[in-house]
């Protein structure tokens, strides 16, 4: 790969950058080669003495390779596995081309429960506990932190049981169990929030604890009686009518894996298949996909396929069973959405549909986030009146706002009380603000919405 005066040559060993010649390139090469000859392959020295055998052919090696942003769950995970399953004869730490010995390289990650050194490079040297049978493992980081993981064990080895008994390890024992990540699989913290923060009605709270917290909890009991063990539950509605929120507050309630998934998350095929392939070794799962209109850069407003969607509907009712993986998806456009991913049995069992609140339940919700702050008495009438075809998310940024406006007035006085009149003033606020939106996507409609 040439770039600019300088030849970019992609070695196992990382980017080898020389001067673009002919004369430069030969010259490196020459040095490749006189480098190599003479030299010791440590590893393989180590290799033939600890497996028993005079040639190196006399073995087979498998590699595995870590994307940068798997390592820190997958080397975690192998080393747990290592020390529960082999016993560790050796350690020694090599060059990158094998020929020199260095000592051990670390890495220090970030886990849920804190940091934690882990080896990156070094030639591990194990037995099996059950079997006594050996293997080497040597991991090398490429490019950045890309591991390859290379497994060398003798001819008669069924290296598929080994890559079995690591994965069952993962999936039961593993530091991705019971955590939550994002679609690179790195650590994320959710908003705490619980049912008693979320405006659902008692309808909508019920489905969602009946068809996701209480189906999660008894999960082996619908497996025992060879029930179905997947869900699908898609959440539509207008931004800021609680869907981000409601998704929050369902995380919080359960005690399995969650996979959060954005749009912009998603930038190619086999994305979607990989995760779903992750979730069913880890359940139970839940894959929350947040916008699923938009997944992988979709154009809403256009009809047609997009191979990315097929994969998603692929993934939800396909050929692979989802055996303990439950689906949550929010859209603000249904409308938008193929009628083979919302109407198909199998896919979402149950909808949910936020609309605008209803004089009721505006009442409720500004007395919900009133009761936060202290506040002289309020007529609610006329409030409810004239909030029509506003959000809750636009209610609960009246009263802020109405507060703030209040702060200011009393010149921050920790002991200020939310008058008739600031609220009144924060509705006009955001009645203007509104319009002004509206003035703006009217004029043009490739607008982004804003997202609830």
């Amino acid at each position: 790969m040439i770039m600019g005066k300088l030849f970019h040559i992609e070695t196992p060993m990382g980017q080898i950058q020389i001067p673009y010649s002919e004369d430069a390139v030969l010259n490196f090469a020459r040095k490749v080669l006189k480098v190599s000859e003479g030299e010791p392959n440590l590893l393989e020295e180590a290799t033939l003495d600890y497996l028993g055998i005079t040639d190196i052919e006399s073995s087979e090696s498998d590699w595995v390779f870590w994307e940068e942003d798997k390592v820190p769950i997958y080397i975690y995970d192998m080393m747990g596995w290592i020390d529960s399953e082999f016993d560790i004869v050796q350690k020694l730490g090599f060059s990158m081309n094998k020929r020199k010995p260095t000592g051990i390289q670390f890495h220090q990650f970030d886990y849920p429960h804190g940091k934690e050194k882990m080896p990156i490079r070094v030639s591990l040297f194990i037995k099996r506990k059950s079997d006594g049978v050996p293997f080497i493992m040597d991991f090398t980081p490429l490019d950045g932190l890309h591991i390859e993981v290379q497994i060398i064990h003798l001819p008669e080895v069924k290296i598929e049981d080994f890559h079995k008994s690591y994965e069952d390890y993962a999936a039961t024992k593993g530091i991705l169990k019971n955590n939550t990540v994002n679609a690179k699989l790195q650590f994320i913290n959710i908003e705490e929030v619980g049912w008693d923060d979320v405006v659902l009605t008692p309808i909508q709270r019920k489905s969602l604890d009946k068809n996701i917290v209480k189906f999660i909890e008894n999960i082996e009991l619908y497996e025992s009686k060879k029930l179905p063990t997947s869900r699908g539950c898609l959440i539509t509605g207008p931004p800021g009518t609680g869907k981000t929120l409601t998704c929050s507050a369902i995380m919080n309630q359960v005690e399995s894996t969650i996979i959060y998934i954005t749009s912009e998350d998603i930038e190619e095929r086999g994305q979607i298949a990989e995760l779903y392939e992750v979730a069913r070794k880890v359940s139970p799962t839940i894959m929350v996909v947040e916008d699923i209109d938009t997944l992988g850069g979709i154009d809403r407003t256009k009809g047609g396929d997009h191979p990315i969607l097929g994969e998603f509907l692929n993934c939800l009712a396909g050929v692979e069973s989802n055996g303990g993986v439950i689906t949550i998806a929010t859209t603000n456009y249904p409308e938008y959405l193929d009628k083979a991913l919302v109407d198909r049995p199998g896919r979402f069992d149950l909808r949910l549909d936020f609309g605008l609140p209803d004089e009721k339940l505006r009442k409720y919700i500004l007395q919900k986030y009133l009761s936060a702050f202290n506040h002289q008495k309020i007529d609610l009438k006329p409030l409810i009146k004239d909030t029509e075809g506003m959000t809750g998310a636009h209610l609960k940024e009246m009263v802020m706002v109405a507060y703030m406006d209040s702060l200011e007035a009393s010149g921050y006085k920790k002991t200020t009380k939310i008058t008739q009149n600031n609220l009144e003033i924060a509705l006009k606020t955001i009645a203007t603000n509104r319009a002004k939106y509206n003035h703006y996507k009217s004029k043009d409609d490739t607008v982004s919405s804003i997202h609830g």
